[in-house]
């Protein structure tokens, strides 16, 4: 008799959580895996869930996590949120976990651990699997994602060992995030109608940033990047793809209106396979430590990384191999690497060489789906 697994996602728009979400799941083995997704909200991350395979269920009311990462820092705004939504999640948690009958509930990030809570206080012999894909908040909301996680949940599955920190003592398994090596390789066809498309000259050396654009993800170093290379007169343009204006409040969307001429400010979109190939070099400057999907797809697609030295995403290349890193503020320095690989084509080449190779060997979502899937198998064994 197959098991069922109840996988709680707590947001609707795209991003890394949800890819990472869906590739697991398109590797689900289905003759021995029922799965369904429950979001908190709708959103165009339902597609990637919606294979034909799982049943993705959608509350009825607009859901949102407890907040208490790093991926969202705080605000007055997330903290009353925060308070508001503990009851109608936890009350959402029984009526989803009562109609699916799972087996296994497996959380997409730590910010659900009411869900962890509902199913060890009202149910019988579920197993909890929280996915630990951001750091934590050094605070009181931090403080509370750790102890309620580490009080209610069966196992963890952190992205990488600056991930696992506050659950060490707790049964977990390094788990890199995963991506379909095959979907991400290079096709020099589609970057050129990628290019062509906006205009892109051969000369061009093209800087891709694709993350939601806020203070956190390094969007300030971002602008003095963009102003050094227009200064410069470099040939060099930078292309940002995370830009949602009427989400953002004013004075996010007053750096961007400060970006000079040479870049270009578009939306979040889910053909990144495609929109990546234009690129010749993947910027992520992140402030704060977090996880970013980018760097590993940006590699996978044969591009160098020029990445901030911050935990968690400095983990994610070999420094001088298939990237730089730098330390977050030295324009300078990331300047100085910009124009060195655009000026030394041997060099990028072999960075490209490189990068693909290291993808394979590290992010291979065959491997990773497999780790996942003997998580599963003996955490249910404990359960005979």
């Amino acid at each position: 008799m197959k098991k069922e697994i109840l996988y709680i996602h707590h947001a609707g728009e795209l991003g890394g959580a949800p890819k990472s979400l869906s590739i697991l799941l398109n590797g689900l083995d289905r003759k021995t895996y029922n799965a369904t997704v429950f979001m908190l909200i709708d959103g165009p991350a339902k597609r990637l869930f919606d294979n034909g395979y799982n049943d993705v269920i959608v509350s009825e009311k607009r859901l949102f996590a407890f907040h208490g990462t790093t991926v969202s820092s705080m605000s007055f705004r997330l903290f009353v949120k925060n308070i508001l939504y503990v009851i109608p999640n936890a009350i959402a948690a029984y009526k989803i976990i009562s109609k699916t009958k799972p087996d296994i509930v497996h959380l997409n990030t730590t910010c659900l651990f009411i869900y962890a809570f509902i199913s060890k206080v009202f149910f019988k012999d579920i197993k909890v699997v929280s996915h630990v894909r951001e750091p934590l908040l050094n605070n009181f909301f931090g403080n509370i994602l750790k102890r309620f996680n580490n009080k209610y949940c069966d196992f963890f599955i952190p992205i990488n060992d600056f991930e696992s920190l506050p659950f060490k003592n707790s049964k977990h398994q390094v788990v890199k995030n995963s991506i379909d090596t095959n979907l991400y390789s290079y096709n020099e066809q589609i970057r050129n109608n990628e290019r062509k498309e906006l205009g892109f000259n051969d000369e061009d050396f093209v800087i891709g940033y694709f993350a939601r654009f806020n203070i956190e993800n390094g969007i300030e170093d971002i602008l003095k990047i963009a102003q050094a290379l227009y200064g410069l007169k470099a040939s060099v343009k930078i292309i940002i793809y995370g830009f949602e204006p009427e989400l953002l409040p004013k004075e996010i969307v007053g750096i961007a209106n400060k970006m000079p001429e040479n870049v270009i400010l578009k939306g979040m979109v889910s053909n990144v396979n495609d929109k990546m190939q234009m690129i010749d070099l993947l910027l992520s400057p992140f402030k704060e430590p977090h996880f970013s999907r980018s760097i590993i797809e940006a590699q996978s697609l044969s591009i160098p990384v020029l990445v901030s030295n911050v935990e968690s995403q400095n983990t994610l290349l070999l420094n001088n191999k298939t990237g730089y890193l730098y330390d977050f503020g030295n324009v300078e320095y990331a300047v100085d690497k910009i124009l060195y690989l655009k000026s030394n084509q041997d060099v990028l080449n072999q960075m490209k060489k490189d990068a693909r190779t290291y993808a394979l060997d590290m992010f291979c979502e065959n491997n990773n789906n497999k780790k996942i899937h003997e998580i599963y198998d003996g955490l249910l064994a404990l359960s005979k």
